[in-house]
């Protein structure tokens, strides 16, 4: 026999030497053989595809419920988890409106439809966007939980005002208009006029509704308008009354003004200093009304009654019943 043929002969028989010795020492993971063990054993193993520049459909009743376009893929059809690199698509409500969203990364679970987005998360539908680092949605809910750094402009469509809000976390459903605010909450009104004045407000909690034209603060309340600011533990605000000889902002207890007047007859600027238990403001009329033993401290004036009215940038003060101590010069 030739060298040459005994030369193969040994090569053969090494690598098959190598293959037996690599599966008694447990470094080959038997391949194929382990997936034909594990159905005849009945052991369950984790089926799992990858792609790139992946397009995903989701239907539901023969309806497209959400669409997603992703760099990079994965889905375990065991878990039925599919996850996601730099996600970004559209999911539809049940009242047919489309959100639009992306972020760095995602997870989809189905059969709950629930989408979890990480990372520079941002949402979008009809007159509000949403950002936050992270954004779980659930389809079959509608329901929308943001945590991390969320901000969010929702837009007003009888009024044009836009209403920007910053927070912990939010709890959202789009397709009802409503949402919830919680922790550190921040925010002010954007007038669609440039030259009427936002109003700036902080609490605890908000709680938006969009159908209703109406915000409610809670929890160490704050309302900033210019040179005023009032603080309570409650408040409402009707975004509907800005042009109105209605109220257009409520506190309720614990009520505290200060607001600095500059009088325009040339003498110098002095604080206004008032306490009350409750506090409407009419803001088309500069007109802040107190009541629930309301009490003004000015220049050295205490003024008391049961109802006292004060105009913005003005020392006139109305009062009903008054009860009031003046320093005579």
């Amino acid at each position: 026999m030739k060298l040459t043929q005994w030369l193969l002969i040994c090569v053969f028989i090494g690598i098959c030497g190598s293959i037996v010795g690599l599966s008694l020492l447990g470094n080959w993971d038997g391949g194929e053989f382990r997936n034909l063990k594990a159905i005849s054993t009945g052991e369950k193993q984790n089926e799992e595809s990858f792609f790139k520049d992946a397009e995903y459909f989701f239907l539901k009743d023969y309806k497209k419920s959400l669409t997603l376009i992703s760099d990079e893929m994965a889905i375990d059809s065991t878990t039925g988890k599919s996850v996601f690199l730099a996600p970004k698509g559209i999911a539809y409500t049940g009242s047919e409106k489309p959100i639009e969203y992306k972020g760095k990364t995602g997870l989809l679970k189905e059969g709950k439809e629930e989408l979890i987005l990480e990372g520079d998360v941002f949402m979008e539908v009809e007159l509000s966007r949403y950002s936050a680092d992270k954004l779980e949605y659930n389809i079959l809910k509608d329901e929308l939980v943001s945590t991390g750094n969320v901000h969010s402009f929702s837009k007003n469509s009888k009024t044009g005002d836009e209403i920007e809000i910053q927070a912990d976390s939010s709890l959202s459903y789009p397709k009802l208009e409503k949402s919830q605010y919680t922790g550190s909450v921040r925010g002010k009104i954007l007038r669609k006029r440039a030259y009427e004045e936002n109003i700036l407000f902080n609490s605890n909690k908000l709680d938006l509704d969009m159908t209703k034209h109406r915000i409610d603060l809670l929890g160490e309340v704050s309302i900033k308008k210019q040179a005023f600011t009032a603080d309570a533990f409650k408040g409402e605000i009707f975004l509907e009354n800005y042009n109105k000889r209605l109220k257009y902002f409520v506190l309720y207890d614990d009520v505290k003004v200060v607001e600095t007047i500059s009088p325009g007859d040339g003498s110098a600027s002095f604080t206004r200093r008032a306490f009350s238990e409750k506090l409407e403001g009419i803001v088309s009329e500069g007109k802040i009304i107190l009541t629930g033993a309301p009490k003004v401290y000015q220049h050295k004036d205490i003024i008391k009654g049961n109802k006292i009215v004060l105009r913005e940038n003005n020392e006139v003060v109305e009062v009903d019943d008054a009860n009031t101590k003046f320093d005579l010069k």
